[in-house]
This record gives structure tokens, C-alpha cells and sequence, in this order.
């Protein structure tokens, strides 16, 4: 019998190695014959998802966003304990917000396609409306952390959530980049230098 093929899960392994590929290669060197061989399918089956530039493009911002959202929704889920007293409210922040660090083979992987974007950006204007949707994720998220302990007034008097946004997005911006190599900034060093930072606009009682 002909092996039946799911078009989703087929759908998933391109996108999955186009987000291997870019991570590994760079944007620019992202072409079909590499992520065919990537997803150990023939070129004509890989085509038929990603056979220009742009739809590459559109597959490594995919898997980049669907990787980080579908971890940002757990941490969502804790809500309830939170809302329990069962889970401290800093530690839900601090959990979700390392999501934008380099602290595993995963998030570094993340880190080096969302730089390959950046600098793509500086030279092809068409890559800029990715950059752009990228930035707008990392931004909406910190805000919804931000407005989460405005709400639950556990930041410090004085904190602007508008201007920290920006603080914090810088913040964790240069934590990104310079933890792309483990030996310059561990992700130990990282996380304490997120925890520091959290130390200095949260209520010291906050829980």
C-alpha cells in the first residue's frame, strides 16, 4: 500500500527544519536543498511549503513564534495557582520573561534566528516586516508581565511600566545577545542578572 502522508505533520518537520537551518546555517544560506535534506524528504515534497525566499522566511518566523508562544501559554496556565497563593507571583514573571534569554540549546537556537532577521533587516527591507512582528511579540509580552504587577501592585513606587517596557526589553535584548555563546555569558550569570533587575522594580514583599 502507498504510505499515506499527513500533510500537517509533513507541514511541521519543513517548518521545523527550516527553523533548524536558519538557526544553523544563517537566513542567507537557508535554500531548498538544505532543509530538504534537514526534513530527509525530496526537494519537490519541500517545495510545495517553502519554494521562494519569502515563504523560507515565513517558516523560520512561524517556528520561532509558535515555539515561544506555546511556552508563554503554560506559564499562562499558572495563573490559577498564582491567583491561589500557591505560586508566587515574581517567580511566575521571572519564569515567563527567561523565555527571552538563551538559557538552553532551544532558546540559543531562537536567539540566533531572530539575529539573522535583525541583521538581514539592515540590507533587504522586505525582511523588515518580520523583524517587525518578532519585536512586537517580545514587546507584547513583557508588557502583559509588566501590567500583571501593576495590577497586583507589586512594583516598586516610581516604576513607569510605559518606560520600563523599554528598560526591560533592552535588558533582556543584550542578555540575548551576548548569551548566543555560553562561555562569554552563562545562562546561570543571565538569570541573575534578570533577578537583579526584577529586584530593583518589585516590591520587596512582593510574593
Amino acid at each position: 500500500m502507498p504510505k499515506i502522508v499527513d500533510p500537517e505533520e509533513r507541514r511541521r518537520a519543513i517548518v521545523e527544519a527550516v527553523f533548524v537551518v536558519v538557526a544553523r546555517d544563517g537566513l542567507a544560506r537557508a535554500s531548498l536543498r538544505s532543509i530538504a535534506a534537514e526534513a530527509r524528504l525530496a526537494i519537490g515534497s519541500v517545495r510545495h511549503y517553502c519554494g521562494s525566499q519569502q515563504e523560507i522566511r515565513e517558516l523560520a518566523v512561524e517556528a520561532l513564534s509558535t515555539g515561544f508562544e506555546d511556552r508563554f501559554r503554560a506559564h499562562l496556565a499558572d495563573l490559577p495557582a498564582v491567583q491561589a497563593g500557591a505560586l508566587p507571583r515574581r517567580a511566575l514573571a521571572q519564569r515567563a520573561l527567561e523565555e527571552l534569554l538563551p538559557l538552553d540549546e532551544r532558546r540559543r537556537s531562537e536567539m540566533a534566528v531572530s539575529l539573522e532577521f535583525t541583521v538581514a533587516a539592515r540590507t533587504d527591507p522586505s525582511v523588515g516586516p518580520q523583524v517587525a512582528r518578532l519585536r512586537r511579540g517580545m514587546v507584547m509580552v513583557i508588557a502583559r508581565i509588566l501590567a500583571g504587577l501593576e495590577q497586583a501592585q507589586a512594583l516598586r513606587d516610581g516604576v513607569q511600566v510605559e518606560v520600563e517596557i523599554d528598560r526591560l526589553a533592552a535588558l533582556l535584548d543584550g542578555l540575548a545577545l551576548r548569551g548566543l555563546d555560553p562561555e562569554e555569558l552563562s545562562p546561570q550569570r543571565a538569570r541573575d542578572v534578570l533577578v537583579r533587575h526584577l529586584d530593583d522594580i518589585l516590591e520587596p514583599t512582593s510574593p
